[in-house]
């Protein structure tokens, strides 16, 4: 099975998003919120805008402290130039300011819902100071964090949600990835049973090649799916 990327209602509107904010001058720039259960598709529009647009991205660690926070957003700012900072944290952020005011670029994160209050402080400081663009990407617990301080919430230019995925959207990824032709109502029980996580229906395609390969078949059946279906729960949680 091929590794690819479809193009999505959300991806469309997480660039468009984005663009708003990298194209603003540095007093209308702001934050951009993508959110959604996990599986949805934050992580891969996050990192496709970041490989073909540039910026600096920073997948955040469980029980991060401040000091390792900022090192690991000044090494993504510097460019992975030489080893991981050992700085403090104040002297961290001021280099991380210092960067980006000569080099204006987005600042991705990733699992943002991870972080403490007070490293998105840290980073509304850095927002204050060069206009950079944030992209918080997380799931939905991260408007119970936001929600904490109303001065952060006020930069949010925009919110991107990430829904399950469509039938239509499954269709495509089939198609694509695995040469399978799926008709709509199997699309759709797909979706439903993967409860609209990609990952999910990433592995029941991936399955459905397999059987399609052993029928010497590309064309999808309701018979071929309950088999699929049968292999393991499939359940989220």
């Amino acid at each position: 099975m091929r590794e690819v990327i479809i193009p999505t209602d959300a991806t469309a509107r997480f660039n468009t998003a984005v663009d708003a904010v990298v194209d603003a001058d540095k007093g209308a720039s702001g934050f951009v919120l993508a959110y959604g259960q996990a599986g949805r598709g934050k992580s891969v529009a996050a990192d496709q805008y970041h490989f073909q647009r540039g910026g600096a991205y920073v997948r955040v660690w469980e029980g991060w402290s401040q000091s390792a926070f900022l090192q690991r957003v000044l090494f993504e700012v510097r460019g992975k130039n030489g080893e991981l900072p050992r700085s403090t944290a104040n002297r961290s952020k001021q280099q991380i300011v210092e960067l980006l005011e000569r080099d204006r670029k987005p600042l991705f994160v990733d699992e943002a819902d991870r972080l403490a209050i007070s490293r998105i402080e840290d980073l509304r400081d850095i927002h204050e100071m060069t206009g950079v663009p944030i992209i918080l990407i997380g799931e939905e617990g991260i408007f119970g964090l936001l929600s904490e301080r109303r001065r952060i919430w006020s930069r949010v230019a925009h919110e991107v949600e990430f829904g399950p995925i469509s039938p239509a959207e499954v269709a495509l990824y089939a198609m694509q990835a695995a040469g399978l032709n799926i008709p709509p109502d199997q699309c759709a029980r797909i979706a439903e049973r993967a409860e609209g996580d990609f990952r999910l229906v990433r592995n029941m395609i991936l399955l459905l090649e397999k059987t399609a390969k052993a029928a010497e078949s590309f064309d999808v059946d309701a018979s071929m799916l309950d088999t699929i279906f049968s292999a393991r729960t499939w359940r989220r949680k």
